[in-house]
């Protein structure tokens, strides 16, 4: 799920980590008081805060070295970012985007961030293991993730945002082929499938259930995609506002990763 995200972080701001900590027995646990477990959170927030001036510098030598000590990590020469100064690319609409350059990116202060980002999406992509680019995120968008059997898995809050953007992006491609029935029919066809997909993920996923326009904002649509509706208490609670879904955050700042 993290490598469909990969086109959306350039502009991503810098987020906090999770980690998991091994528990110690002892022989003589009857006759001694066990050891208090520390939470793993709590660890890895100040592992990043140990290493937050070395993540944030533009010297890659330093900022490599943070990211394997506060993740526990091994890079290697593929994890690397690439400068693509004078590259571009189209997006879905096939708008021409150019790259920003590193040296553009260091003068602006947005380097470090995004190359954190980006080189754990490549280790990640790498190694399969996606929880170090998972606890970087979960800093600045802790609604986006819950954390499950101590890692950290996407919320139904995430698909949801992921569902409402993508249907709004649809409605536009729509909207703009009304005199093209045969696209029109091609993109209807591709919005049904990507809710099925979606609607599936959205179910799996832990948390709160959101109230997602398109997917079970009617009994309906709820129904037909097999996903729970919104439970009367949701209305009441932190998680209804326009931030949870839309930003990733809690509107009181709150951050159940930095506890």
């Amino acid at each position: 799920m993290d490598a469909l995200i990969y086109k959306r972080i350039l502009l991503t701001p810098l987020f906090g980590v999770v980690a998991s900590m091994m528990l110690m027995t002892s022989a003589f646990a009857a006759e001694t008081p066990a050891p208090v477990e520390k939470e793993p959170i709590v660890e890895a927030i100040k592992s990043i805060n140990t290493h937050q001036s070395q993540l944030e510098t533009n010297n890659d030598a330093e900022r490599r070295n943070a990211l394997e000590k506060t993740f526990n990590i091994k890079l290697d020469e593929t994890d690397v970012w690439e400068d693509k100064e004078g590259q571009y690319s189209y997006d879905a609409n096939g708008v021409k985007h150019n790259y920003t350059p590193h040296k553009v990116e260091k003068a602006l202060g947005f380097y470090a961030v995004n190359a954190n980002l980006q080189e754990l999406i490549l280790y990640g992509k790498r190694t399969d293991n996606w929880q170090p680019y998972r606890m970087l995120q979960a800093q600045e968008t802790p609604a986006y993730f819950q954390l499950v059997d101590g890692k950290l898995e996407y919320s139904k809050a995430f698909f949801g945002h992921e569902i409402e953007m993508k249907l709004f992006s649809f409605g536009e491609k729509i909207s703009n082929n009304l005199h093209n029935p045969e696209k029109r029919t091609e993109l209807e066809a591709e919005k049904k499938a990507f809710l099925e997909k979606y609607a599936a993920l959205f179910k799996a996923a832990p948390g709160e259930v959101p109230h997602v326009v398109g997917l079970n904002h009617t009994e309906e649509l709820a129904k037909q995609y097999d996903v729970p509706q919104v439970d009367k208490d949701f209305f009441n609670s932190k998680f209804n506002d326009p931030d949870v879904m839309n930003k990733g955050t809690y509107k009181d700042g709150s951050n159940p990763f930095k506890k």
